[in-house]
């Protein structure tokens, strides 16, 4: 497990990767499936509130409903958080992609070449 101060500082890095425009404007903080709001990734997920940074539009991550305007997206787990400080970069690339923070990978070179 994550200790949250470990998950801040890993999303955050990742952001700052992926999808630096966009910053944290709550504190991450680790979920329990105690609240029937709360969008769990498994155990040991985390749930921030995330600010764009010029059209101030806000995603909330680990809560399936709310206020408008924000959207909601399921939160992130830490295995996804651990691959990351890891520098195994995919999980969490893909987690942004998939809430829309981070711009979808063109493909790019494959990974595995034949032959």
């Amino acid at each position: 497990m994550l200790t949250r101060d470990d998950a801040q500082r890993f999303l955050i890095g990742a952001l700052a990767e992926f999808a630096p425009d966009w910053e944290p404007i709550s504190d991450v903080g680790e979920l329990t499936g105690q609240d029937p709001d709360v969008w769990l990734s498994g155990v040991g997920t985390f749930g921030v509130i995330l600010r764009h940074r010029s059209t101030n539009a806000l995603k909330v991550l680990g809560r399936r409903a709310g206020p408008e305007p924000a959207t909601y997206h399921r939160g992130i787990s830490h295995l996804v958080l651990k691959a990351y400080s890891d520098r195994n970069t995919d999980p969490v690339r893909r987690y942004l992609e998939e809430v829309g923070l981070a711009r979808e990978s063109s493909g790019g070179r494959p990974m595995f070449r034949a032959g």
